[in-house]
């Protein structure tokens, strides 16, 4: 485990999470790639998709079946090094936005494995993986959206004062106060729900309802940020010249990528549903 622990947090090798696959998204237990025992270690077959930063890394964390009749306590994780024979690294599949990254296909092809690949204990993986990824949630989704959000909010601001339209400043127009209120609003919002939900990482407790409502709050407010962006910046919001249109783009992912929306508003309620409104009473 140390040649690629050690190896990563020195910056000398870079690792890209790999779980999604074509028949597999927010439905992370639903996975086909399959590892079986082979000796001493593993042989590994499947593939995935959406691998963000997929052509620069060295190695990767992969899920991946290793008892199908336990259903999600079969799935298991895995350490894959870039090179191996029978890993092969696809297309760089063309995106709408977040076009600063990879986001590869992967396929792998009884792809050997020593024993010492398998991370954490055999049939935790996808616990282990929720576990990481929850966390992941407040920082690549919560803290980024947040901060996504800030930045073209001030743009917007700072063209609506500067704009002139019938004589005087848009910001000046009700309507454009209107648009740029709701957004100064949402964001605060957004950013106290993020804080309540480190906090209570922060304190040893459970925080998972609310990493979801983070991951759902922030996503939607980043959307709804960089919606009135554009229509307040009107055709020069659309246009390449500025960067609001690609703003736009990139924000459409938010409400998909780490589990979509629709997927933590269903978990939401069913707790809801099972444990009482209790449950969101949350002690500071």
């Amino acid at each position: 485990m140390k040649r690629w622990l050690h190896t990563a947090v020195r910056g000398e090798r870079t690792c890209s999470i790999a779980f999604t696959e074509p028949g597999a998204g927010s439905d992370a237990a639903g996975i086909r790639t399959r590892a079986v025992r082979d000796g001493g270690g593993w042989r590994l077959n499947g593939s995935k998709h959406f691998i963000s930063d997929g052509l620069f890394s060295d190695f990767f964390v992969v899920t991946a079946v290793t008892d199908p009749e336990a259903g999600a306590r079969g799935i298991s994780l895995l350490i894959v090094d870039k090179g191996l024979p029978g890993f092969a690294i696809g297309r760089d599949q063309p995106m709408m936005g977040l076009r600063g990254t990879s986001h590869v296909e992967l396929t792998f092809n009884d792809v050997q494995l020593d024993a010492d690949a398998l991370l954490g204990r055999e049939g935790q993986g996808l616990k282990l993986a929720l576990t990481t990824l929850g966390r992941v949630r407040l920082a690549q989704v919560g803290a980024r959206a947040i901060g996504k959000a800030t930045l073209v909010l001030e743009k917007t601001i700072n063209y609506a004062r500067d704009r002139r339209q019938f004589g005087q400043a848009l910001g000046e127009f009700q309507m454009v106060q209107q648009m740029i209120a709701d957004s100064i609003i949402e964001i605060n919002a957004a950013r106290l729900l993020l804080w309540r939900a480190a906090a209570e990482i922060d304190a040893g407790r459970d925080g998972r309802d609310l990493i979801a409502m983070v991951k759902v709050n922030a996503a939607e407010t980043l959307g709804r940020v960089v919606d009135r962006a554009v229509q307040i910046f009107g055709g020069m919001g659309f246009s390449k010249d500025l960067p609001i249109e690609r703003y736009y783009r990139d924000a459409r992912v938010y409400r998909i990528f780490d589990g979509a929306s629709e997927v933590h508003r269903m978990t939401l309620a069913r707790n809801a549903l099972k444990h009482g409104a209790k449950l969101f009473d949350i002690e500071c």
